[in-house]
C-alpha cells in the first residue's frame, strides 16, 4: 500500500500535476501549483517512512518543517485548499492523505470544516483522529 520514497514521490507530482492542470489557467499561474507541490513532497518526505514503519502517531506527531510550514501558509486560500482537497481525494497512502489534510486545513473556512468532518467517519483511526485534531484547531 505504501510504496518506497521514490514511488510516493513521483505520485506526489503526478497527482498535483493533474489536480492542479488548471492552475496555468488562472492568474494564480504555476507559483501556487509549485507550492502546492513543494508542500505536499516535504510532508510526504517527512511522514512516509514512519508511517511504512507501522508509527503513525509518531507521523502525525511530528511538526512539519519550517519550509514546508511556509508552503501551508502561503497556499492556505480557496484556491490551495481545492487542490489539497484533489489530492486527499486521489491519494493512496496514509502519508498523502494526512499530508493533504493537514496542508488544506491551513485554510479557515466552512468548507473545510465540512470536509474534514467527512474525515471524521473513517475506518483508518490515525486519519480519523489527525482530521478530528485539524478540526478542533479550525473551531477555536
Amino acid at each position: 500500500m505504501f510504496g518506497d520514497s521514490v514511488t510516493v514521490t513521483r505520485r506526489v507530482v503526478v497527482l498535483s500535476a493533474i489536480a492542479l492542470g488548471t492552475a496555468f489557467q488562472t492568474a494564480c499561474g504555476p507559483g501556487v501549483a509549485d507550492k502546492v507541490v513543494s508542500a505536499m513532497q516535504g510532508c510526504v518526505a517527512l511522514r512516509n517512512p514512519l508511517f511504512k514503519a507501522g508509527q503513525a502517531e509518531q507521523a502525525l506527531a511530528l511538526p512539519l518543517p519550517p519550509a514546508v510550514d511556509s508552503l501551508a501558509t502561503q497556499t492556505a486560500y480557496a484556491f490551495g485548499f481545492n487542490a489539497y482537497q484533489q489530492l486527499a481525494d486521489m491519494a493512496e497512502t496514509q502519508a498523502e492523505l494526512t499530508c493533504a489534510l493537514e496542508l488544506g486545513a491551513r485554510y479557515e473556512d466552512a468548507d473545510v470544516r465540512v470536509w474534514l468532518k467527512k474525515y471524521l467517519r473513517s475506518p483508518d483511526a490515525p486519519v480519523a483522529a489527525h482530521a478530528q485534531r485539524l478540526l478542533d484547531k479550525q473551531t477555536r
